[in-house]
């Protein structure tokens, strides 16, 4: 046995394989600021058909796309800091707290379905929305808890579930009907909410505090 010949070969390979998990995890952020921007364009538009407190509701939807993806983009790890550091880490040590500290990525469903509200759209304009919320809920989750789709194997039957009530609860609300109003809005609304609920449920929360490295969300 040449124990003198096998030390650097585990250096190297824990090298390479911790630049290939912050190149995966930047991928993955990157998938969730493009999920972000797309339900955010897609409520908002067209600006200028909202009613009053449209771009109020577009301005809180940009800030906390732009805050959810910060929070992934820095990570979970508060970074140690202390008086007599320069002032540029101490001001970037008190955003990373903020960023961290508050459910940005919950701020930006709430301010997302505001927008969809106040454009009166059609039923299937909100089910598109819907769906790409699940998708950001999940991919944000899985970036979060730096796991892979795998976890969320076990959890299809309740996804399906919520999908499969987004599109019972926006099919009434395109049934034909004596008038449009207020109810219909908050049916196709409450219809978006449930569908991220149920999708919330099938998240696995124990990934969400992964110890030392290991994923435990991954294995199930």
């Amino acid at each position: 046995m040449t124990a003198g010949t096998s030390g650097p070969a585990p250096a190297g390979r824990d090298e390479r394989t911790g630049r290939t998990g912050r190149q995966e995890q930047a991928r993955r952020v990157i998938a969730v600021a493009l999920l972000a921007a797309a339900v955010v364009v897609w409520a908002a538009a067209p600006v200028s058909g909202g009613r009053g407190g449209t771009r109020l509701a577009l301005i809180a939807a940009v800030l906390c796309a732009v805050a959810s993806v910060g929070r992934l983009a820095i990570g979970e790890e508060p970074a140690t800091v202390s008086p007599f550091d320069p002032f540029y880490l101490r001001l970037a040590a008190n955003i990373g707290s903020v960023l961290r500290g508050l459910p940005w990525a919950e701020c930006l469903i709430v301010a997302v379905l505001a927008l969809e509200a106040l454009h009166s759209a059609r039923p299937w304009h909100t089910a598109v929305l819907g769906l790409a919320l699940l998708a950001y809920v999940f991919a944000a989750h899985l970036t979060q808890a730096r796991t892979g789709p795998a976890a969320l194997t076990g959890q299809l039957p309740v996804i399906a579930a919520g999908v499969g009530l987004l599109a019972l609860a926006i099919g009434a609300a395109a049934l034909p009907r004596l008038h449009a109003g207020a109810a219909t809005d908050l049916l196709r609304i409450l219809a978006v909410l449930a569908a991220v609920a149920a999708g919330a449920l099938a998240l696995p929360v124990r990934a969400r505090r992964p110890p030392d490295g290991s994923a435990p969300g991954g294995r199930r």
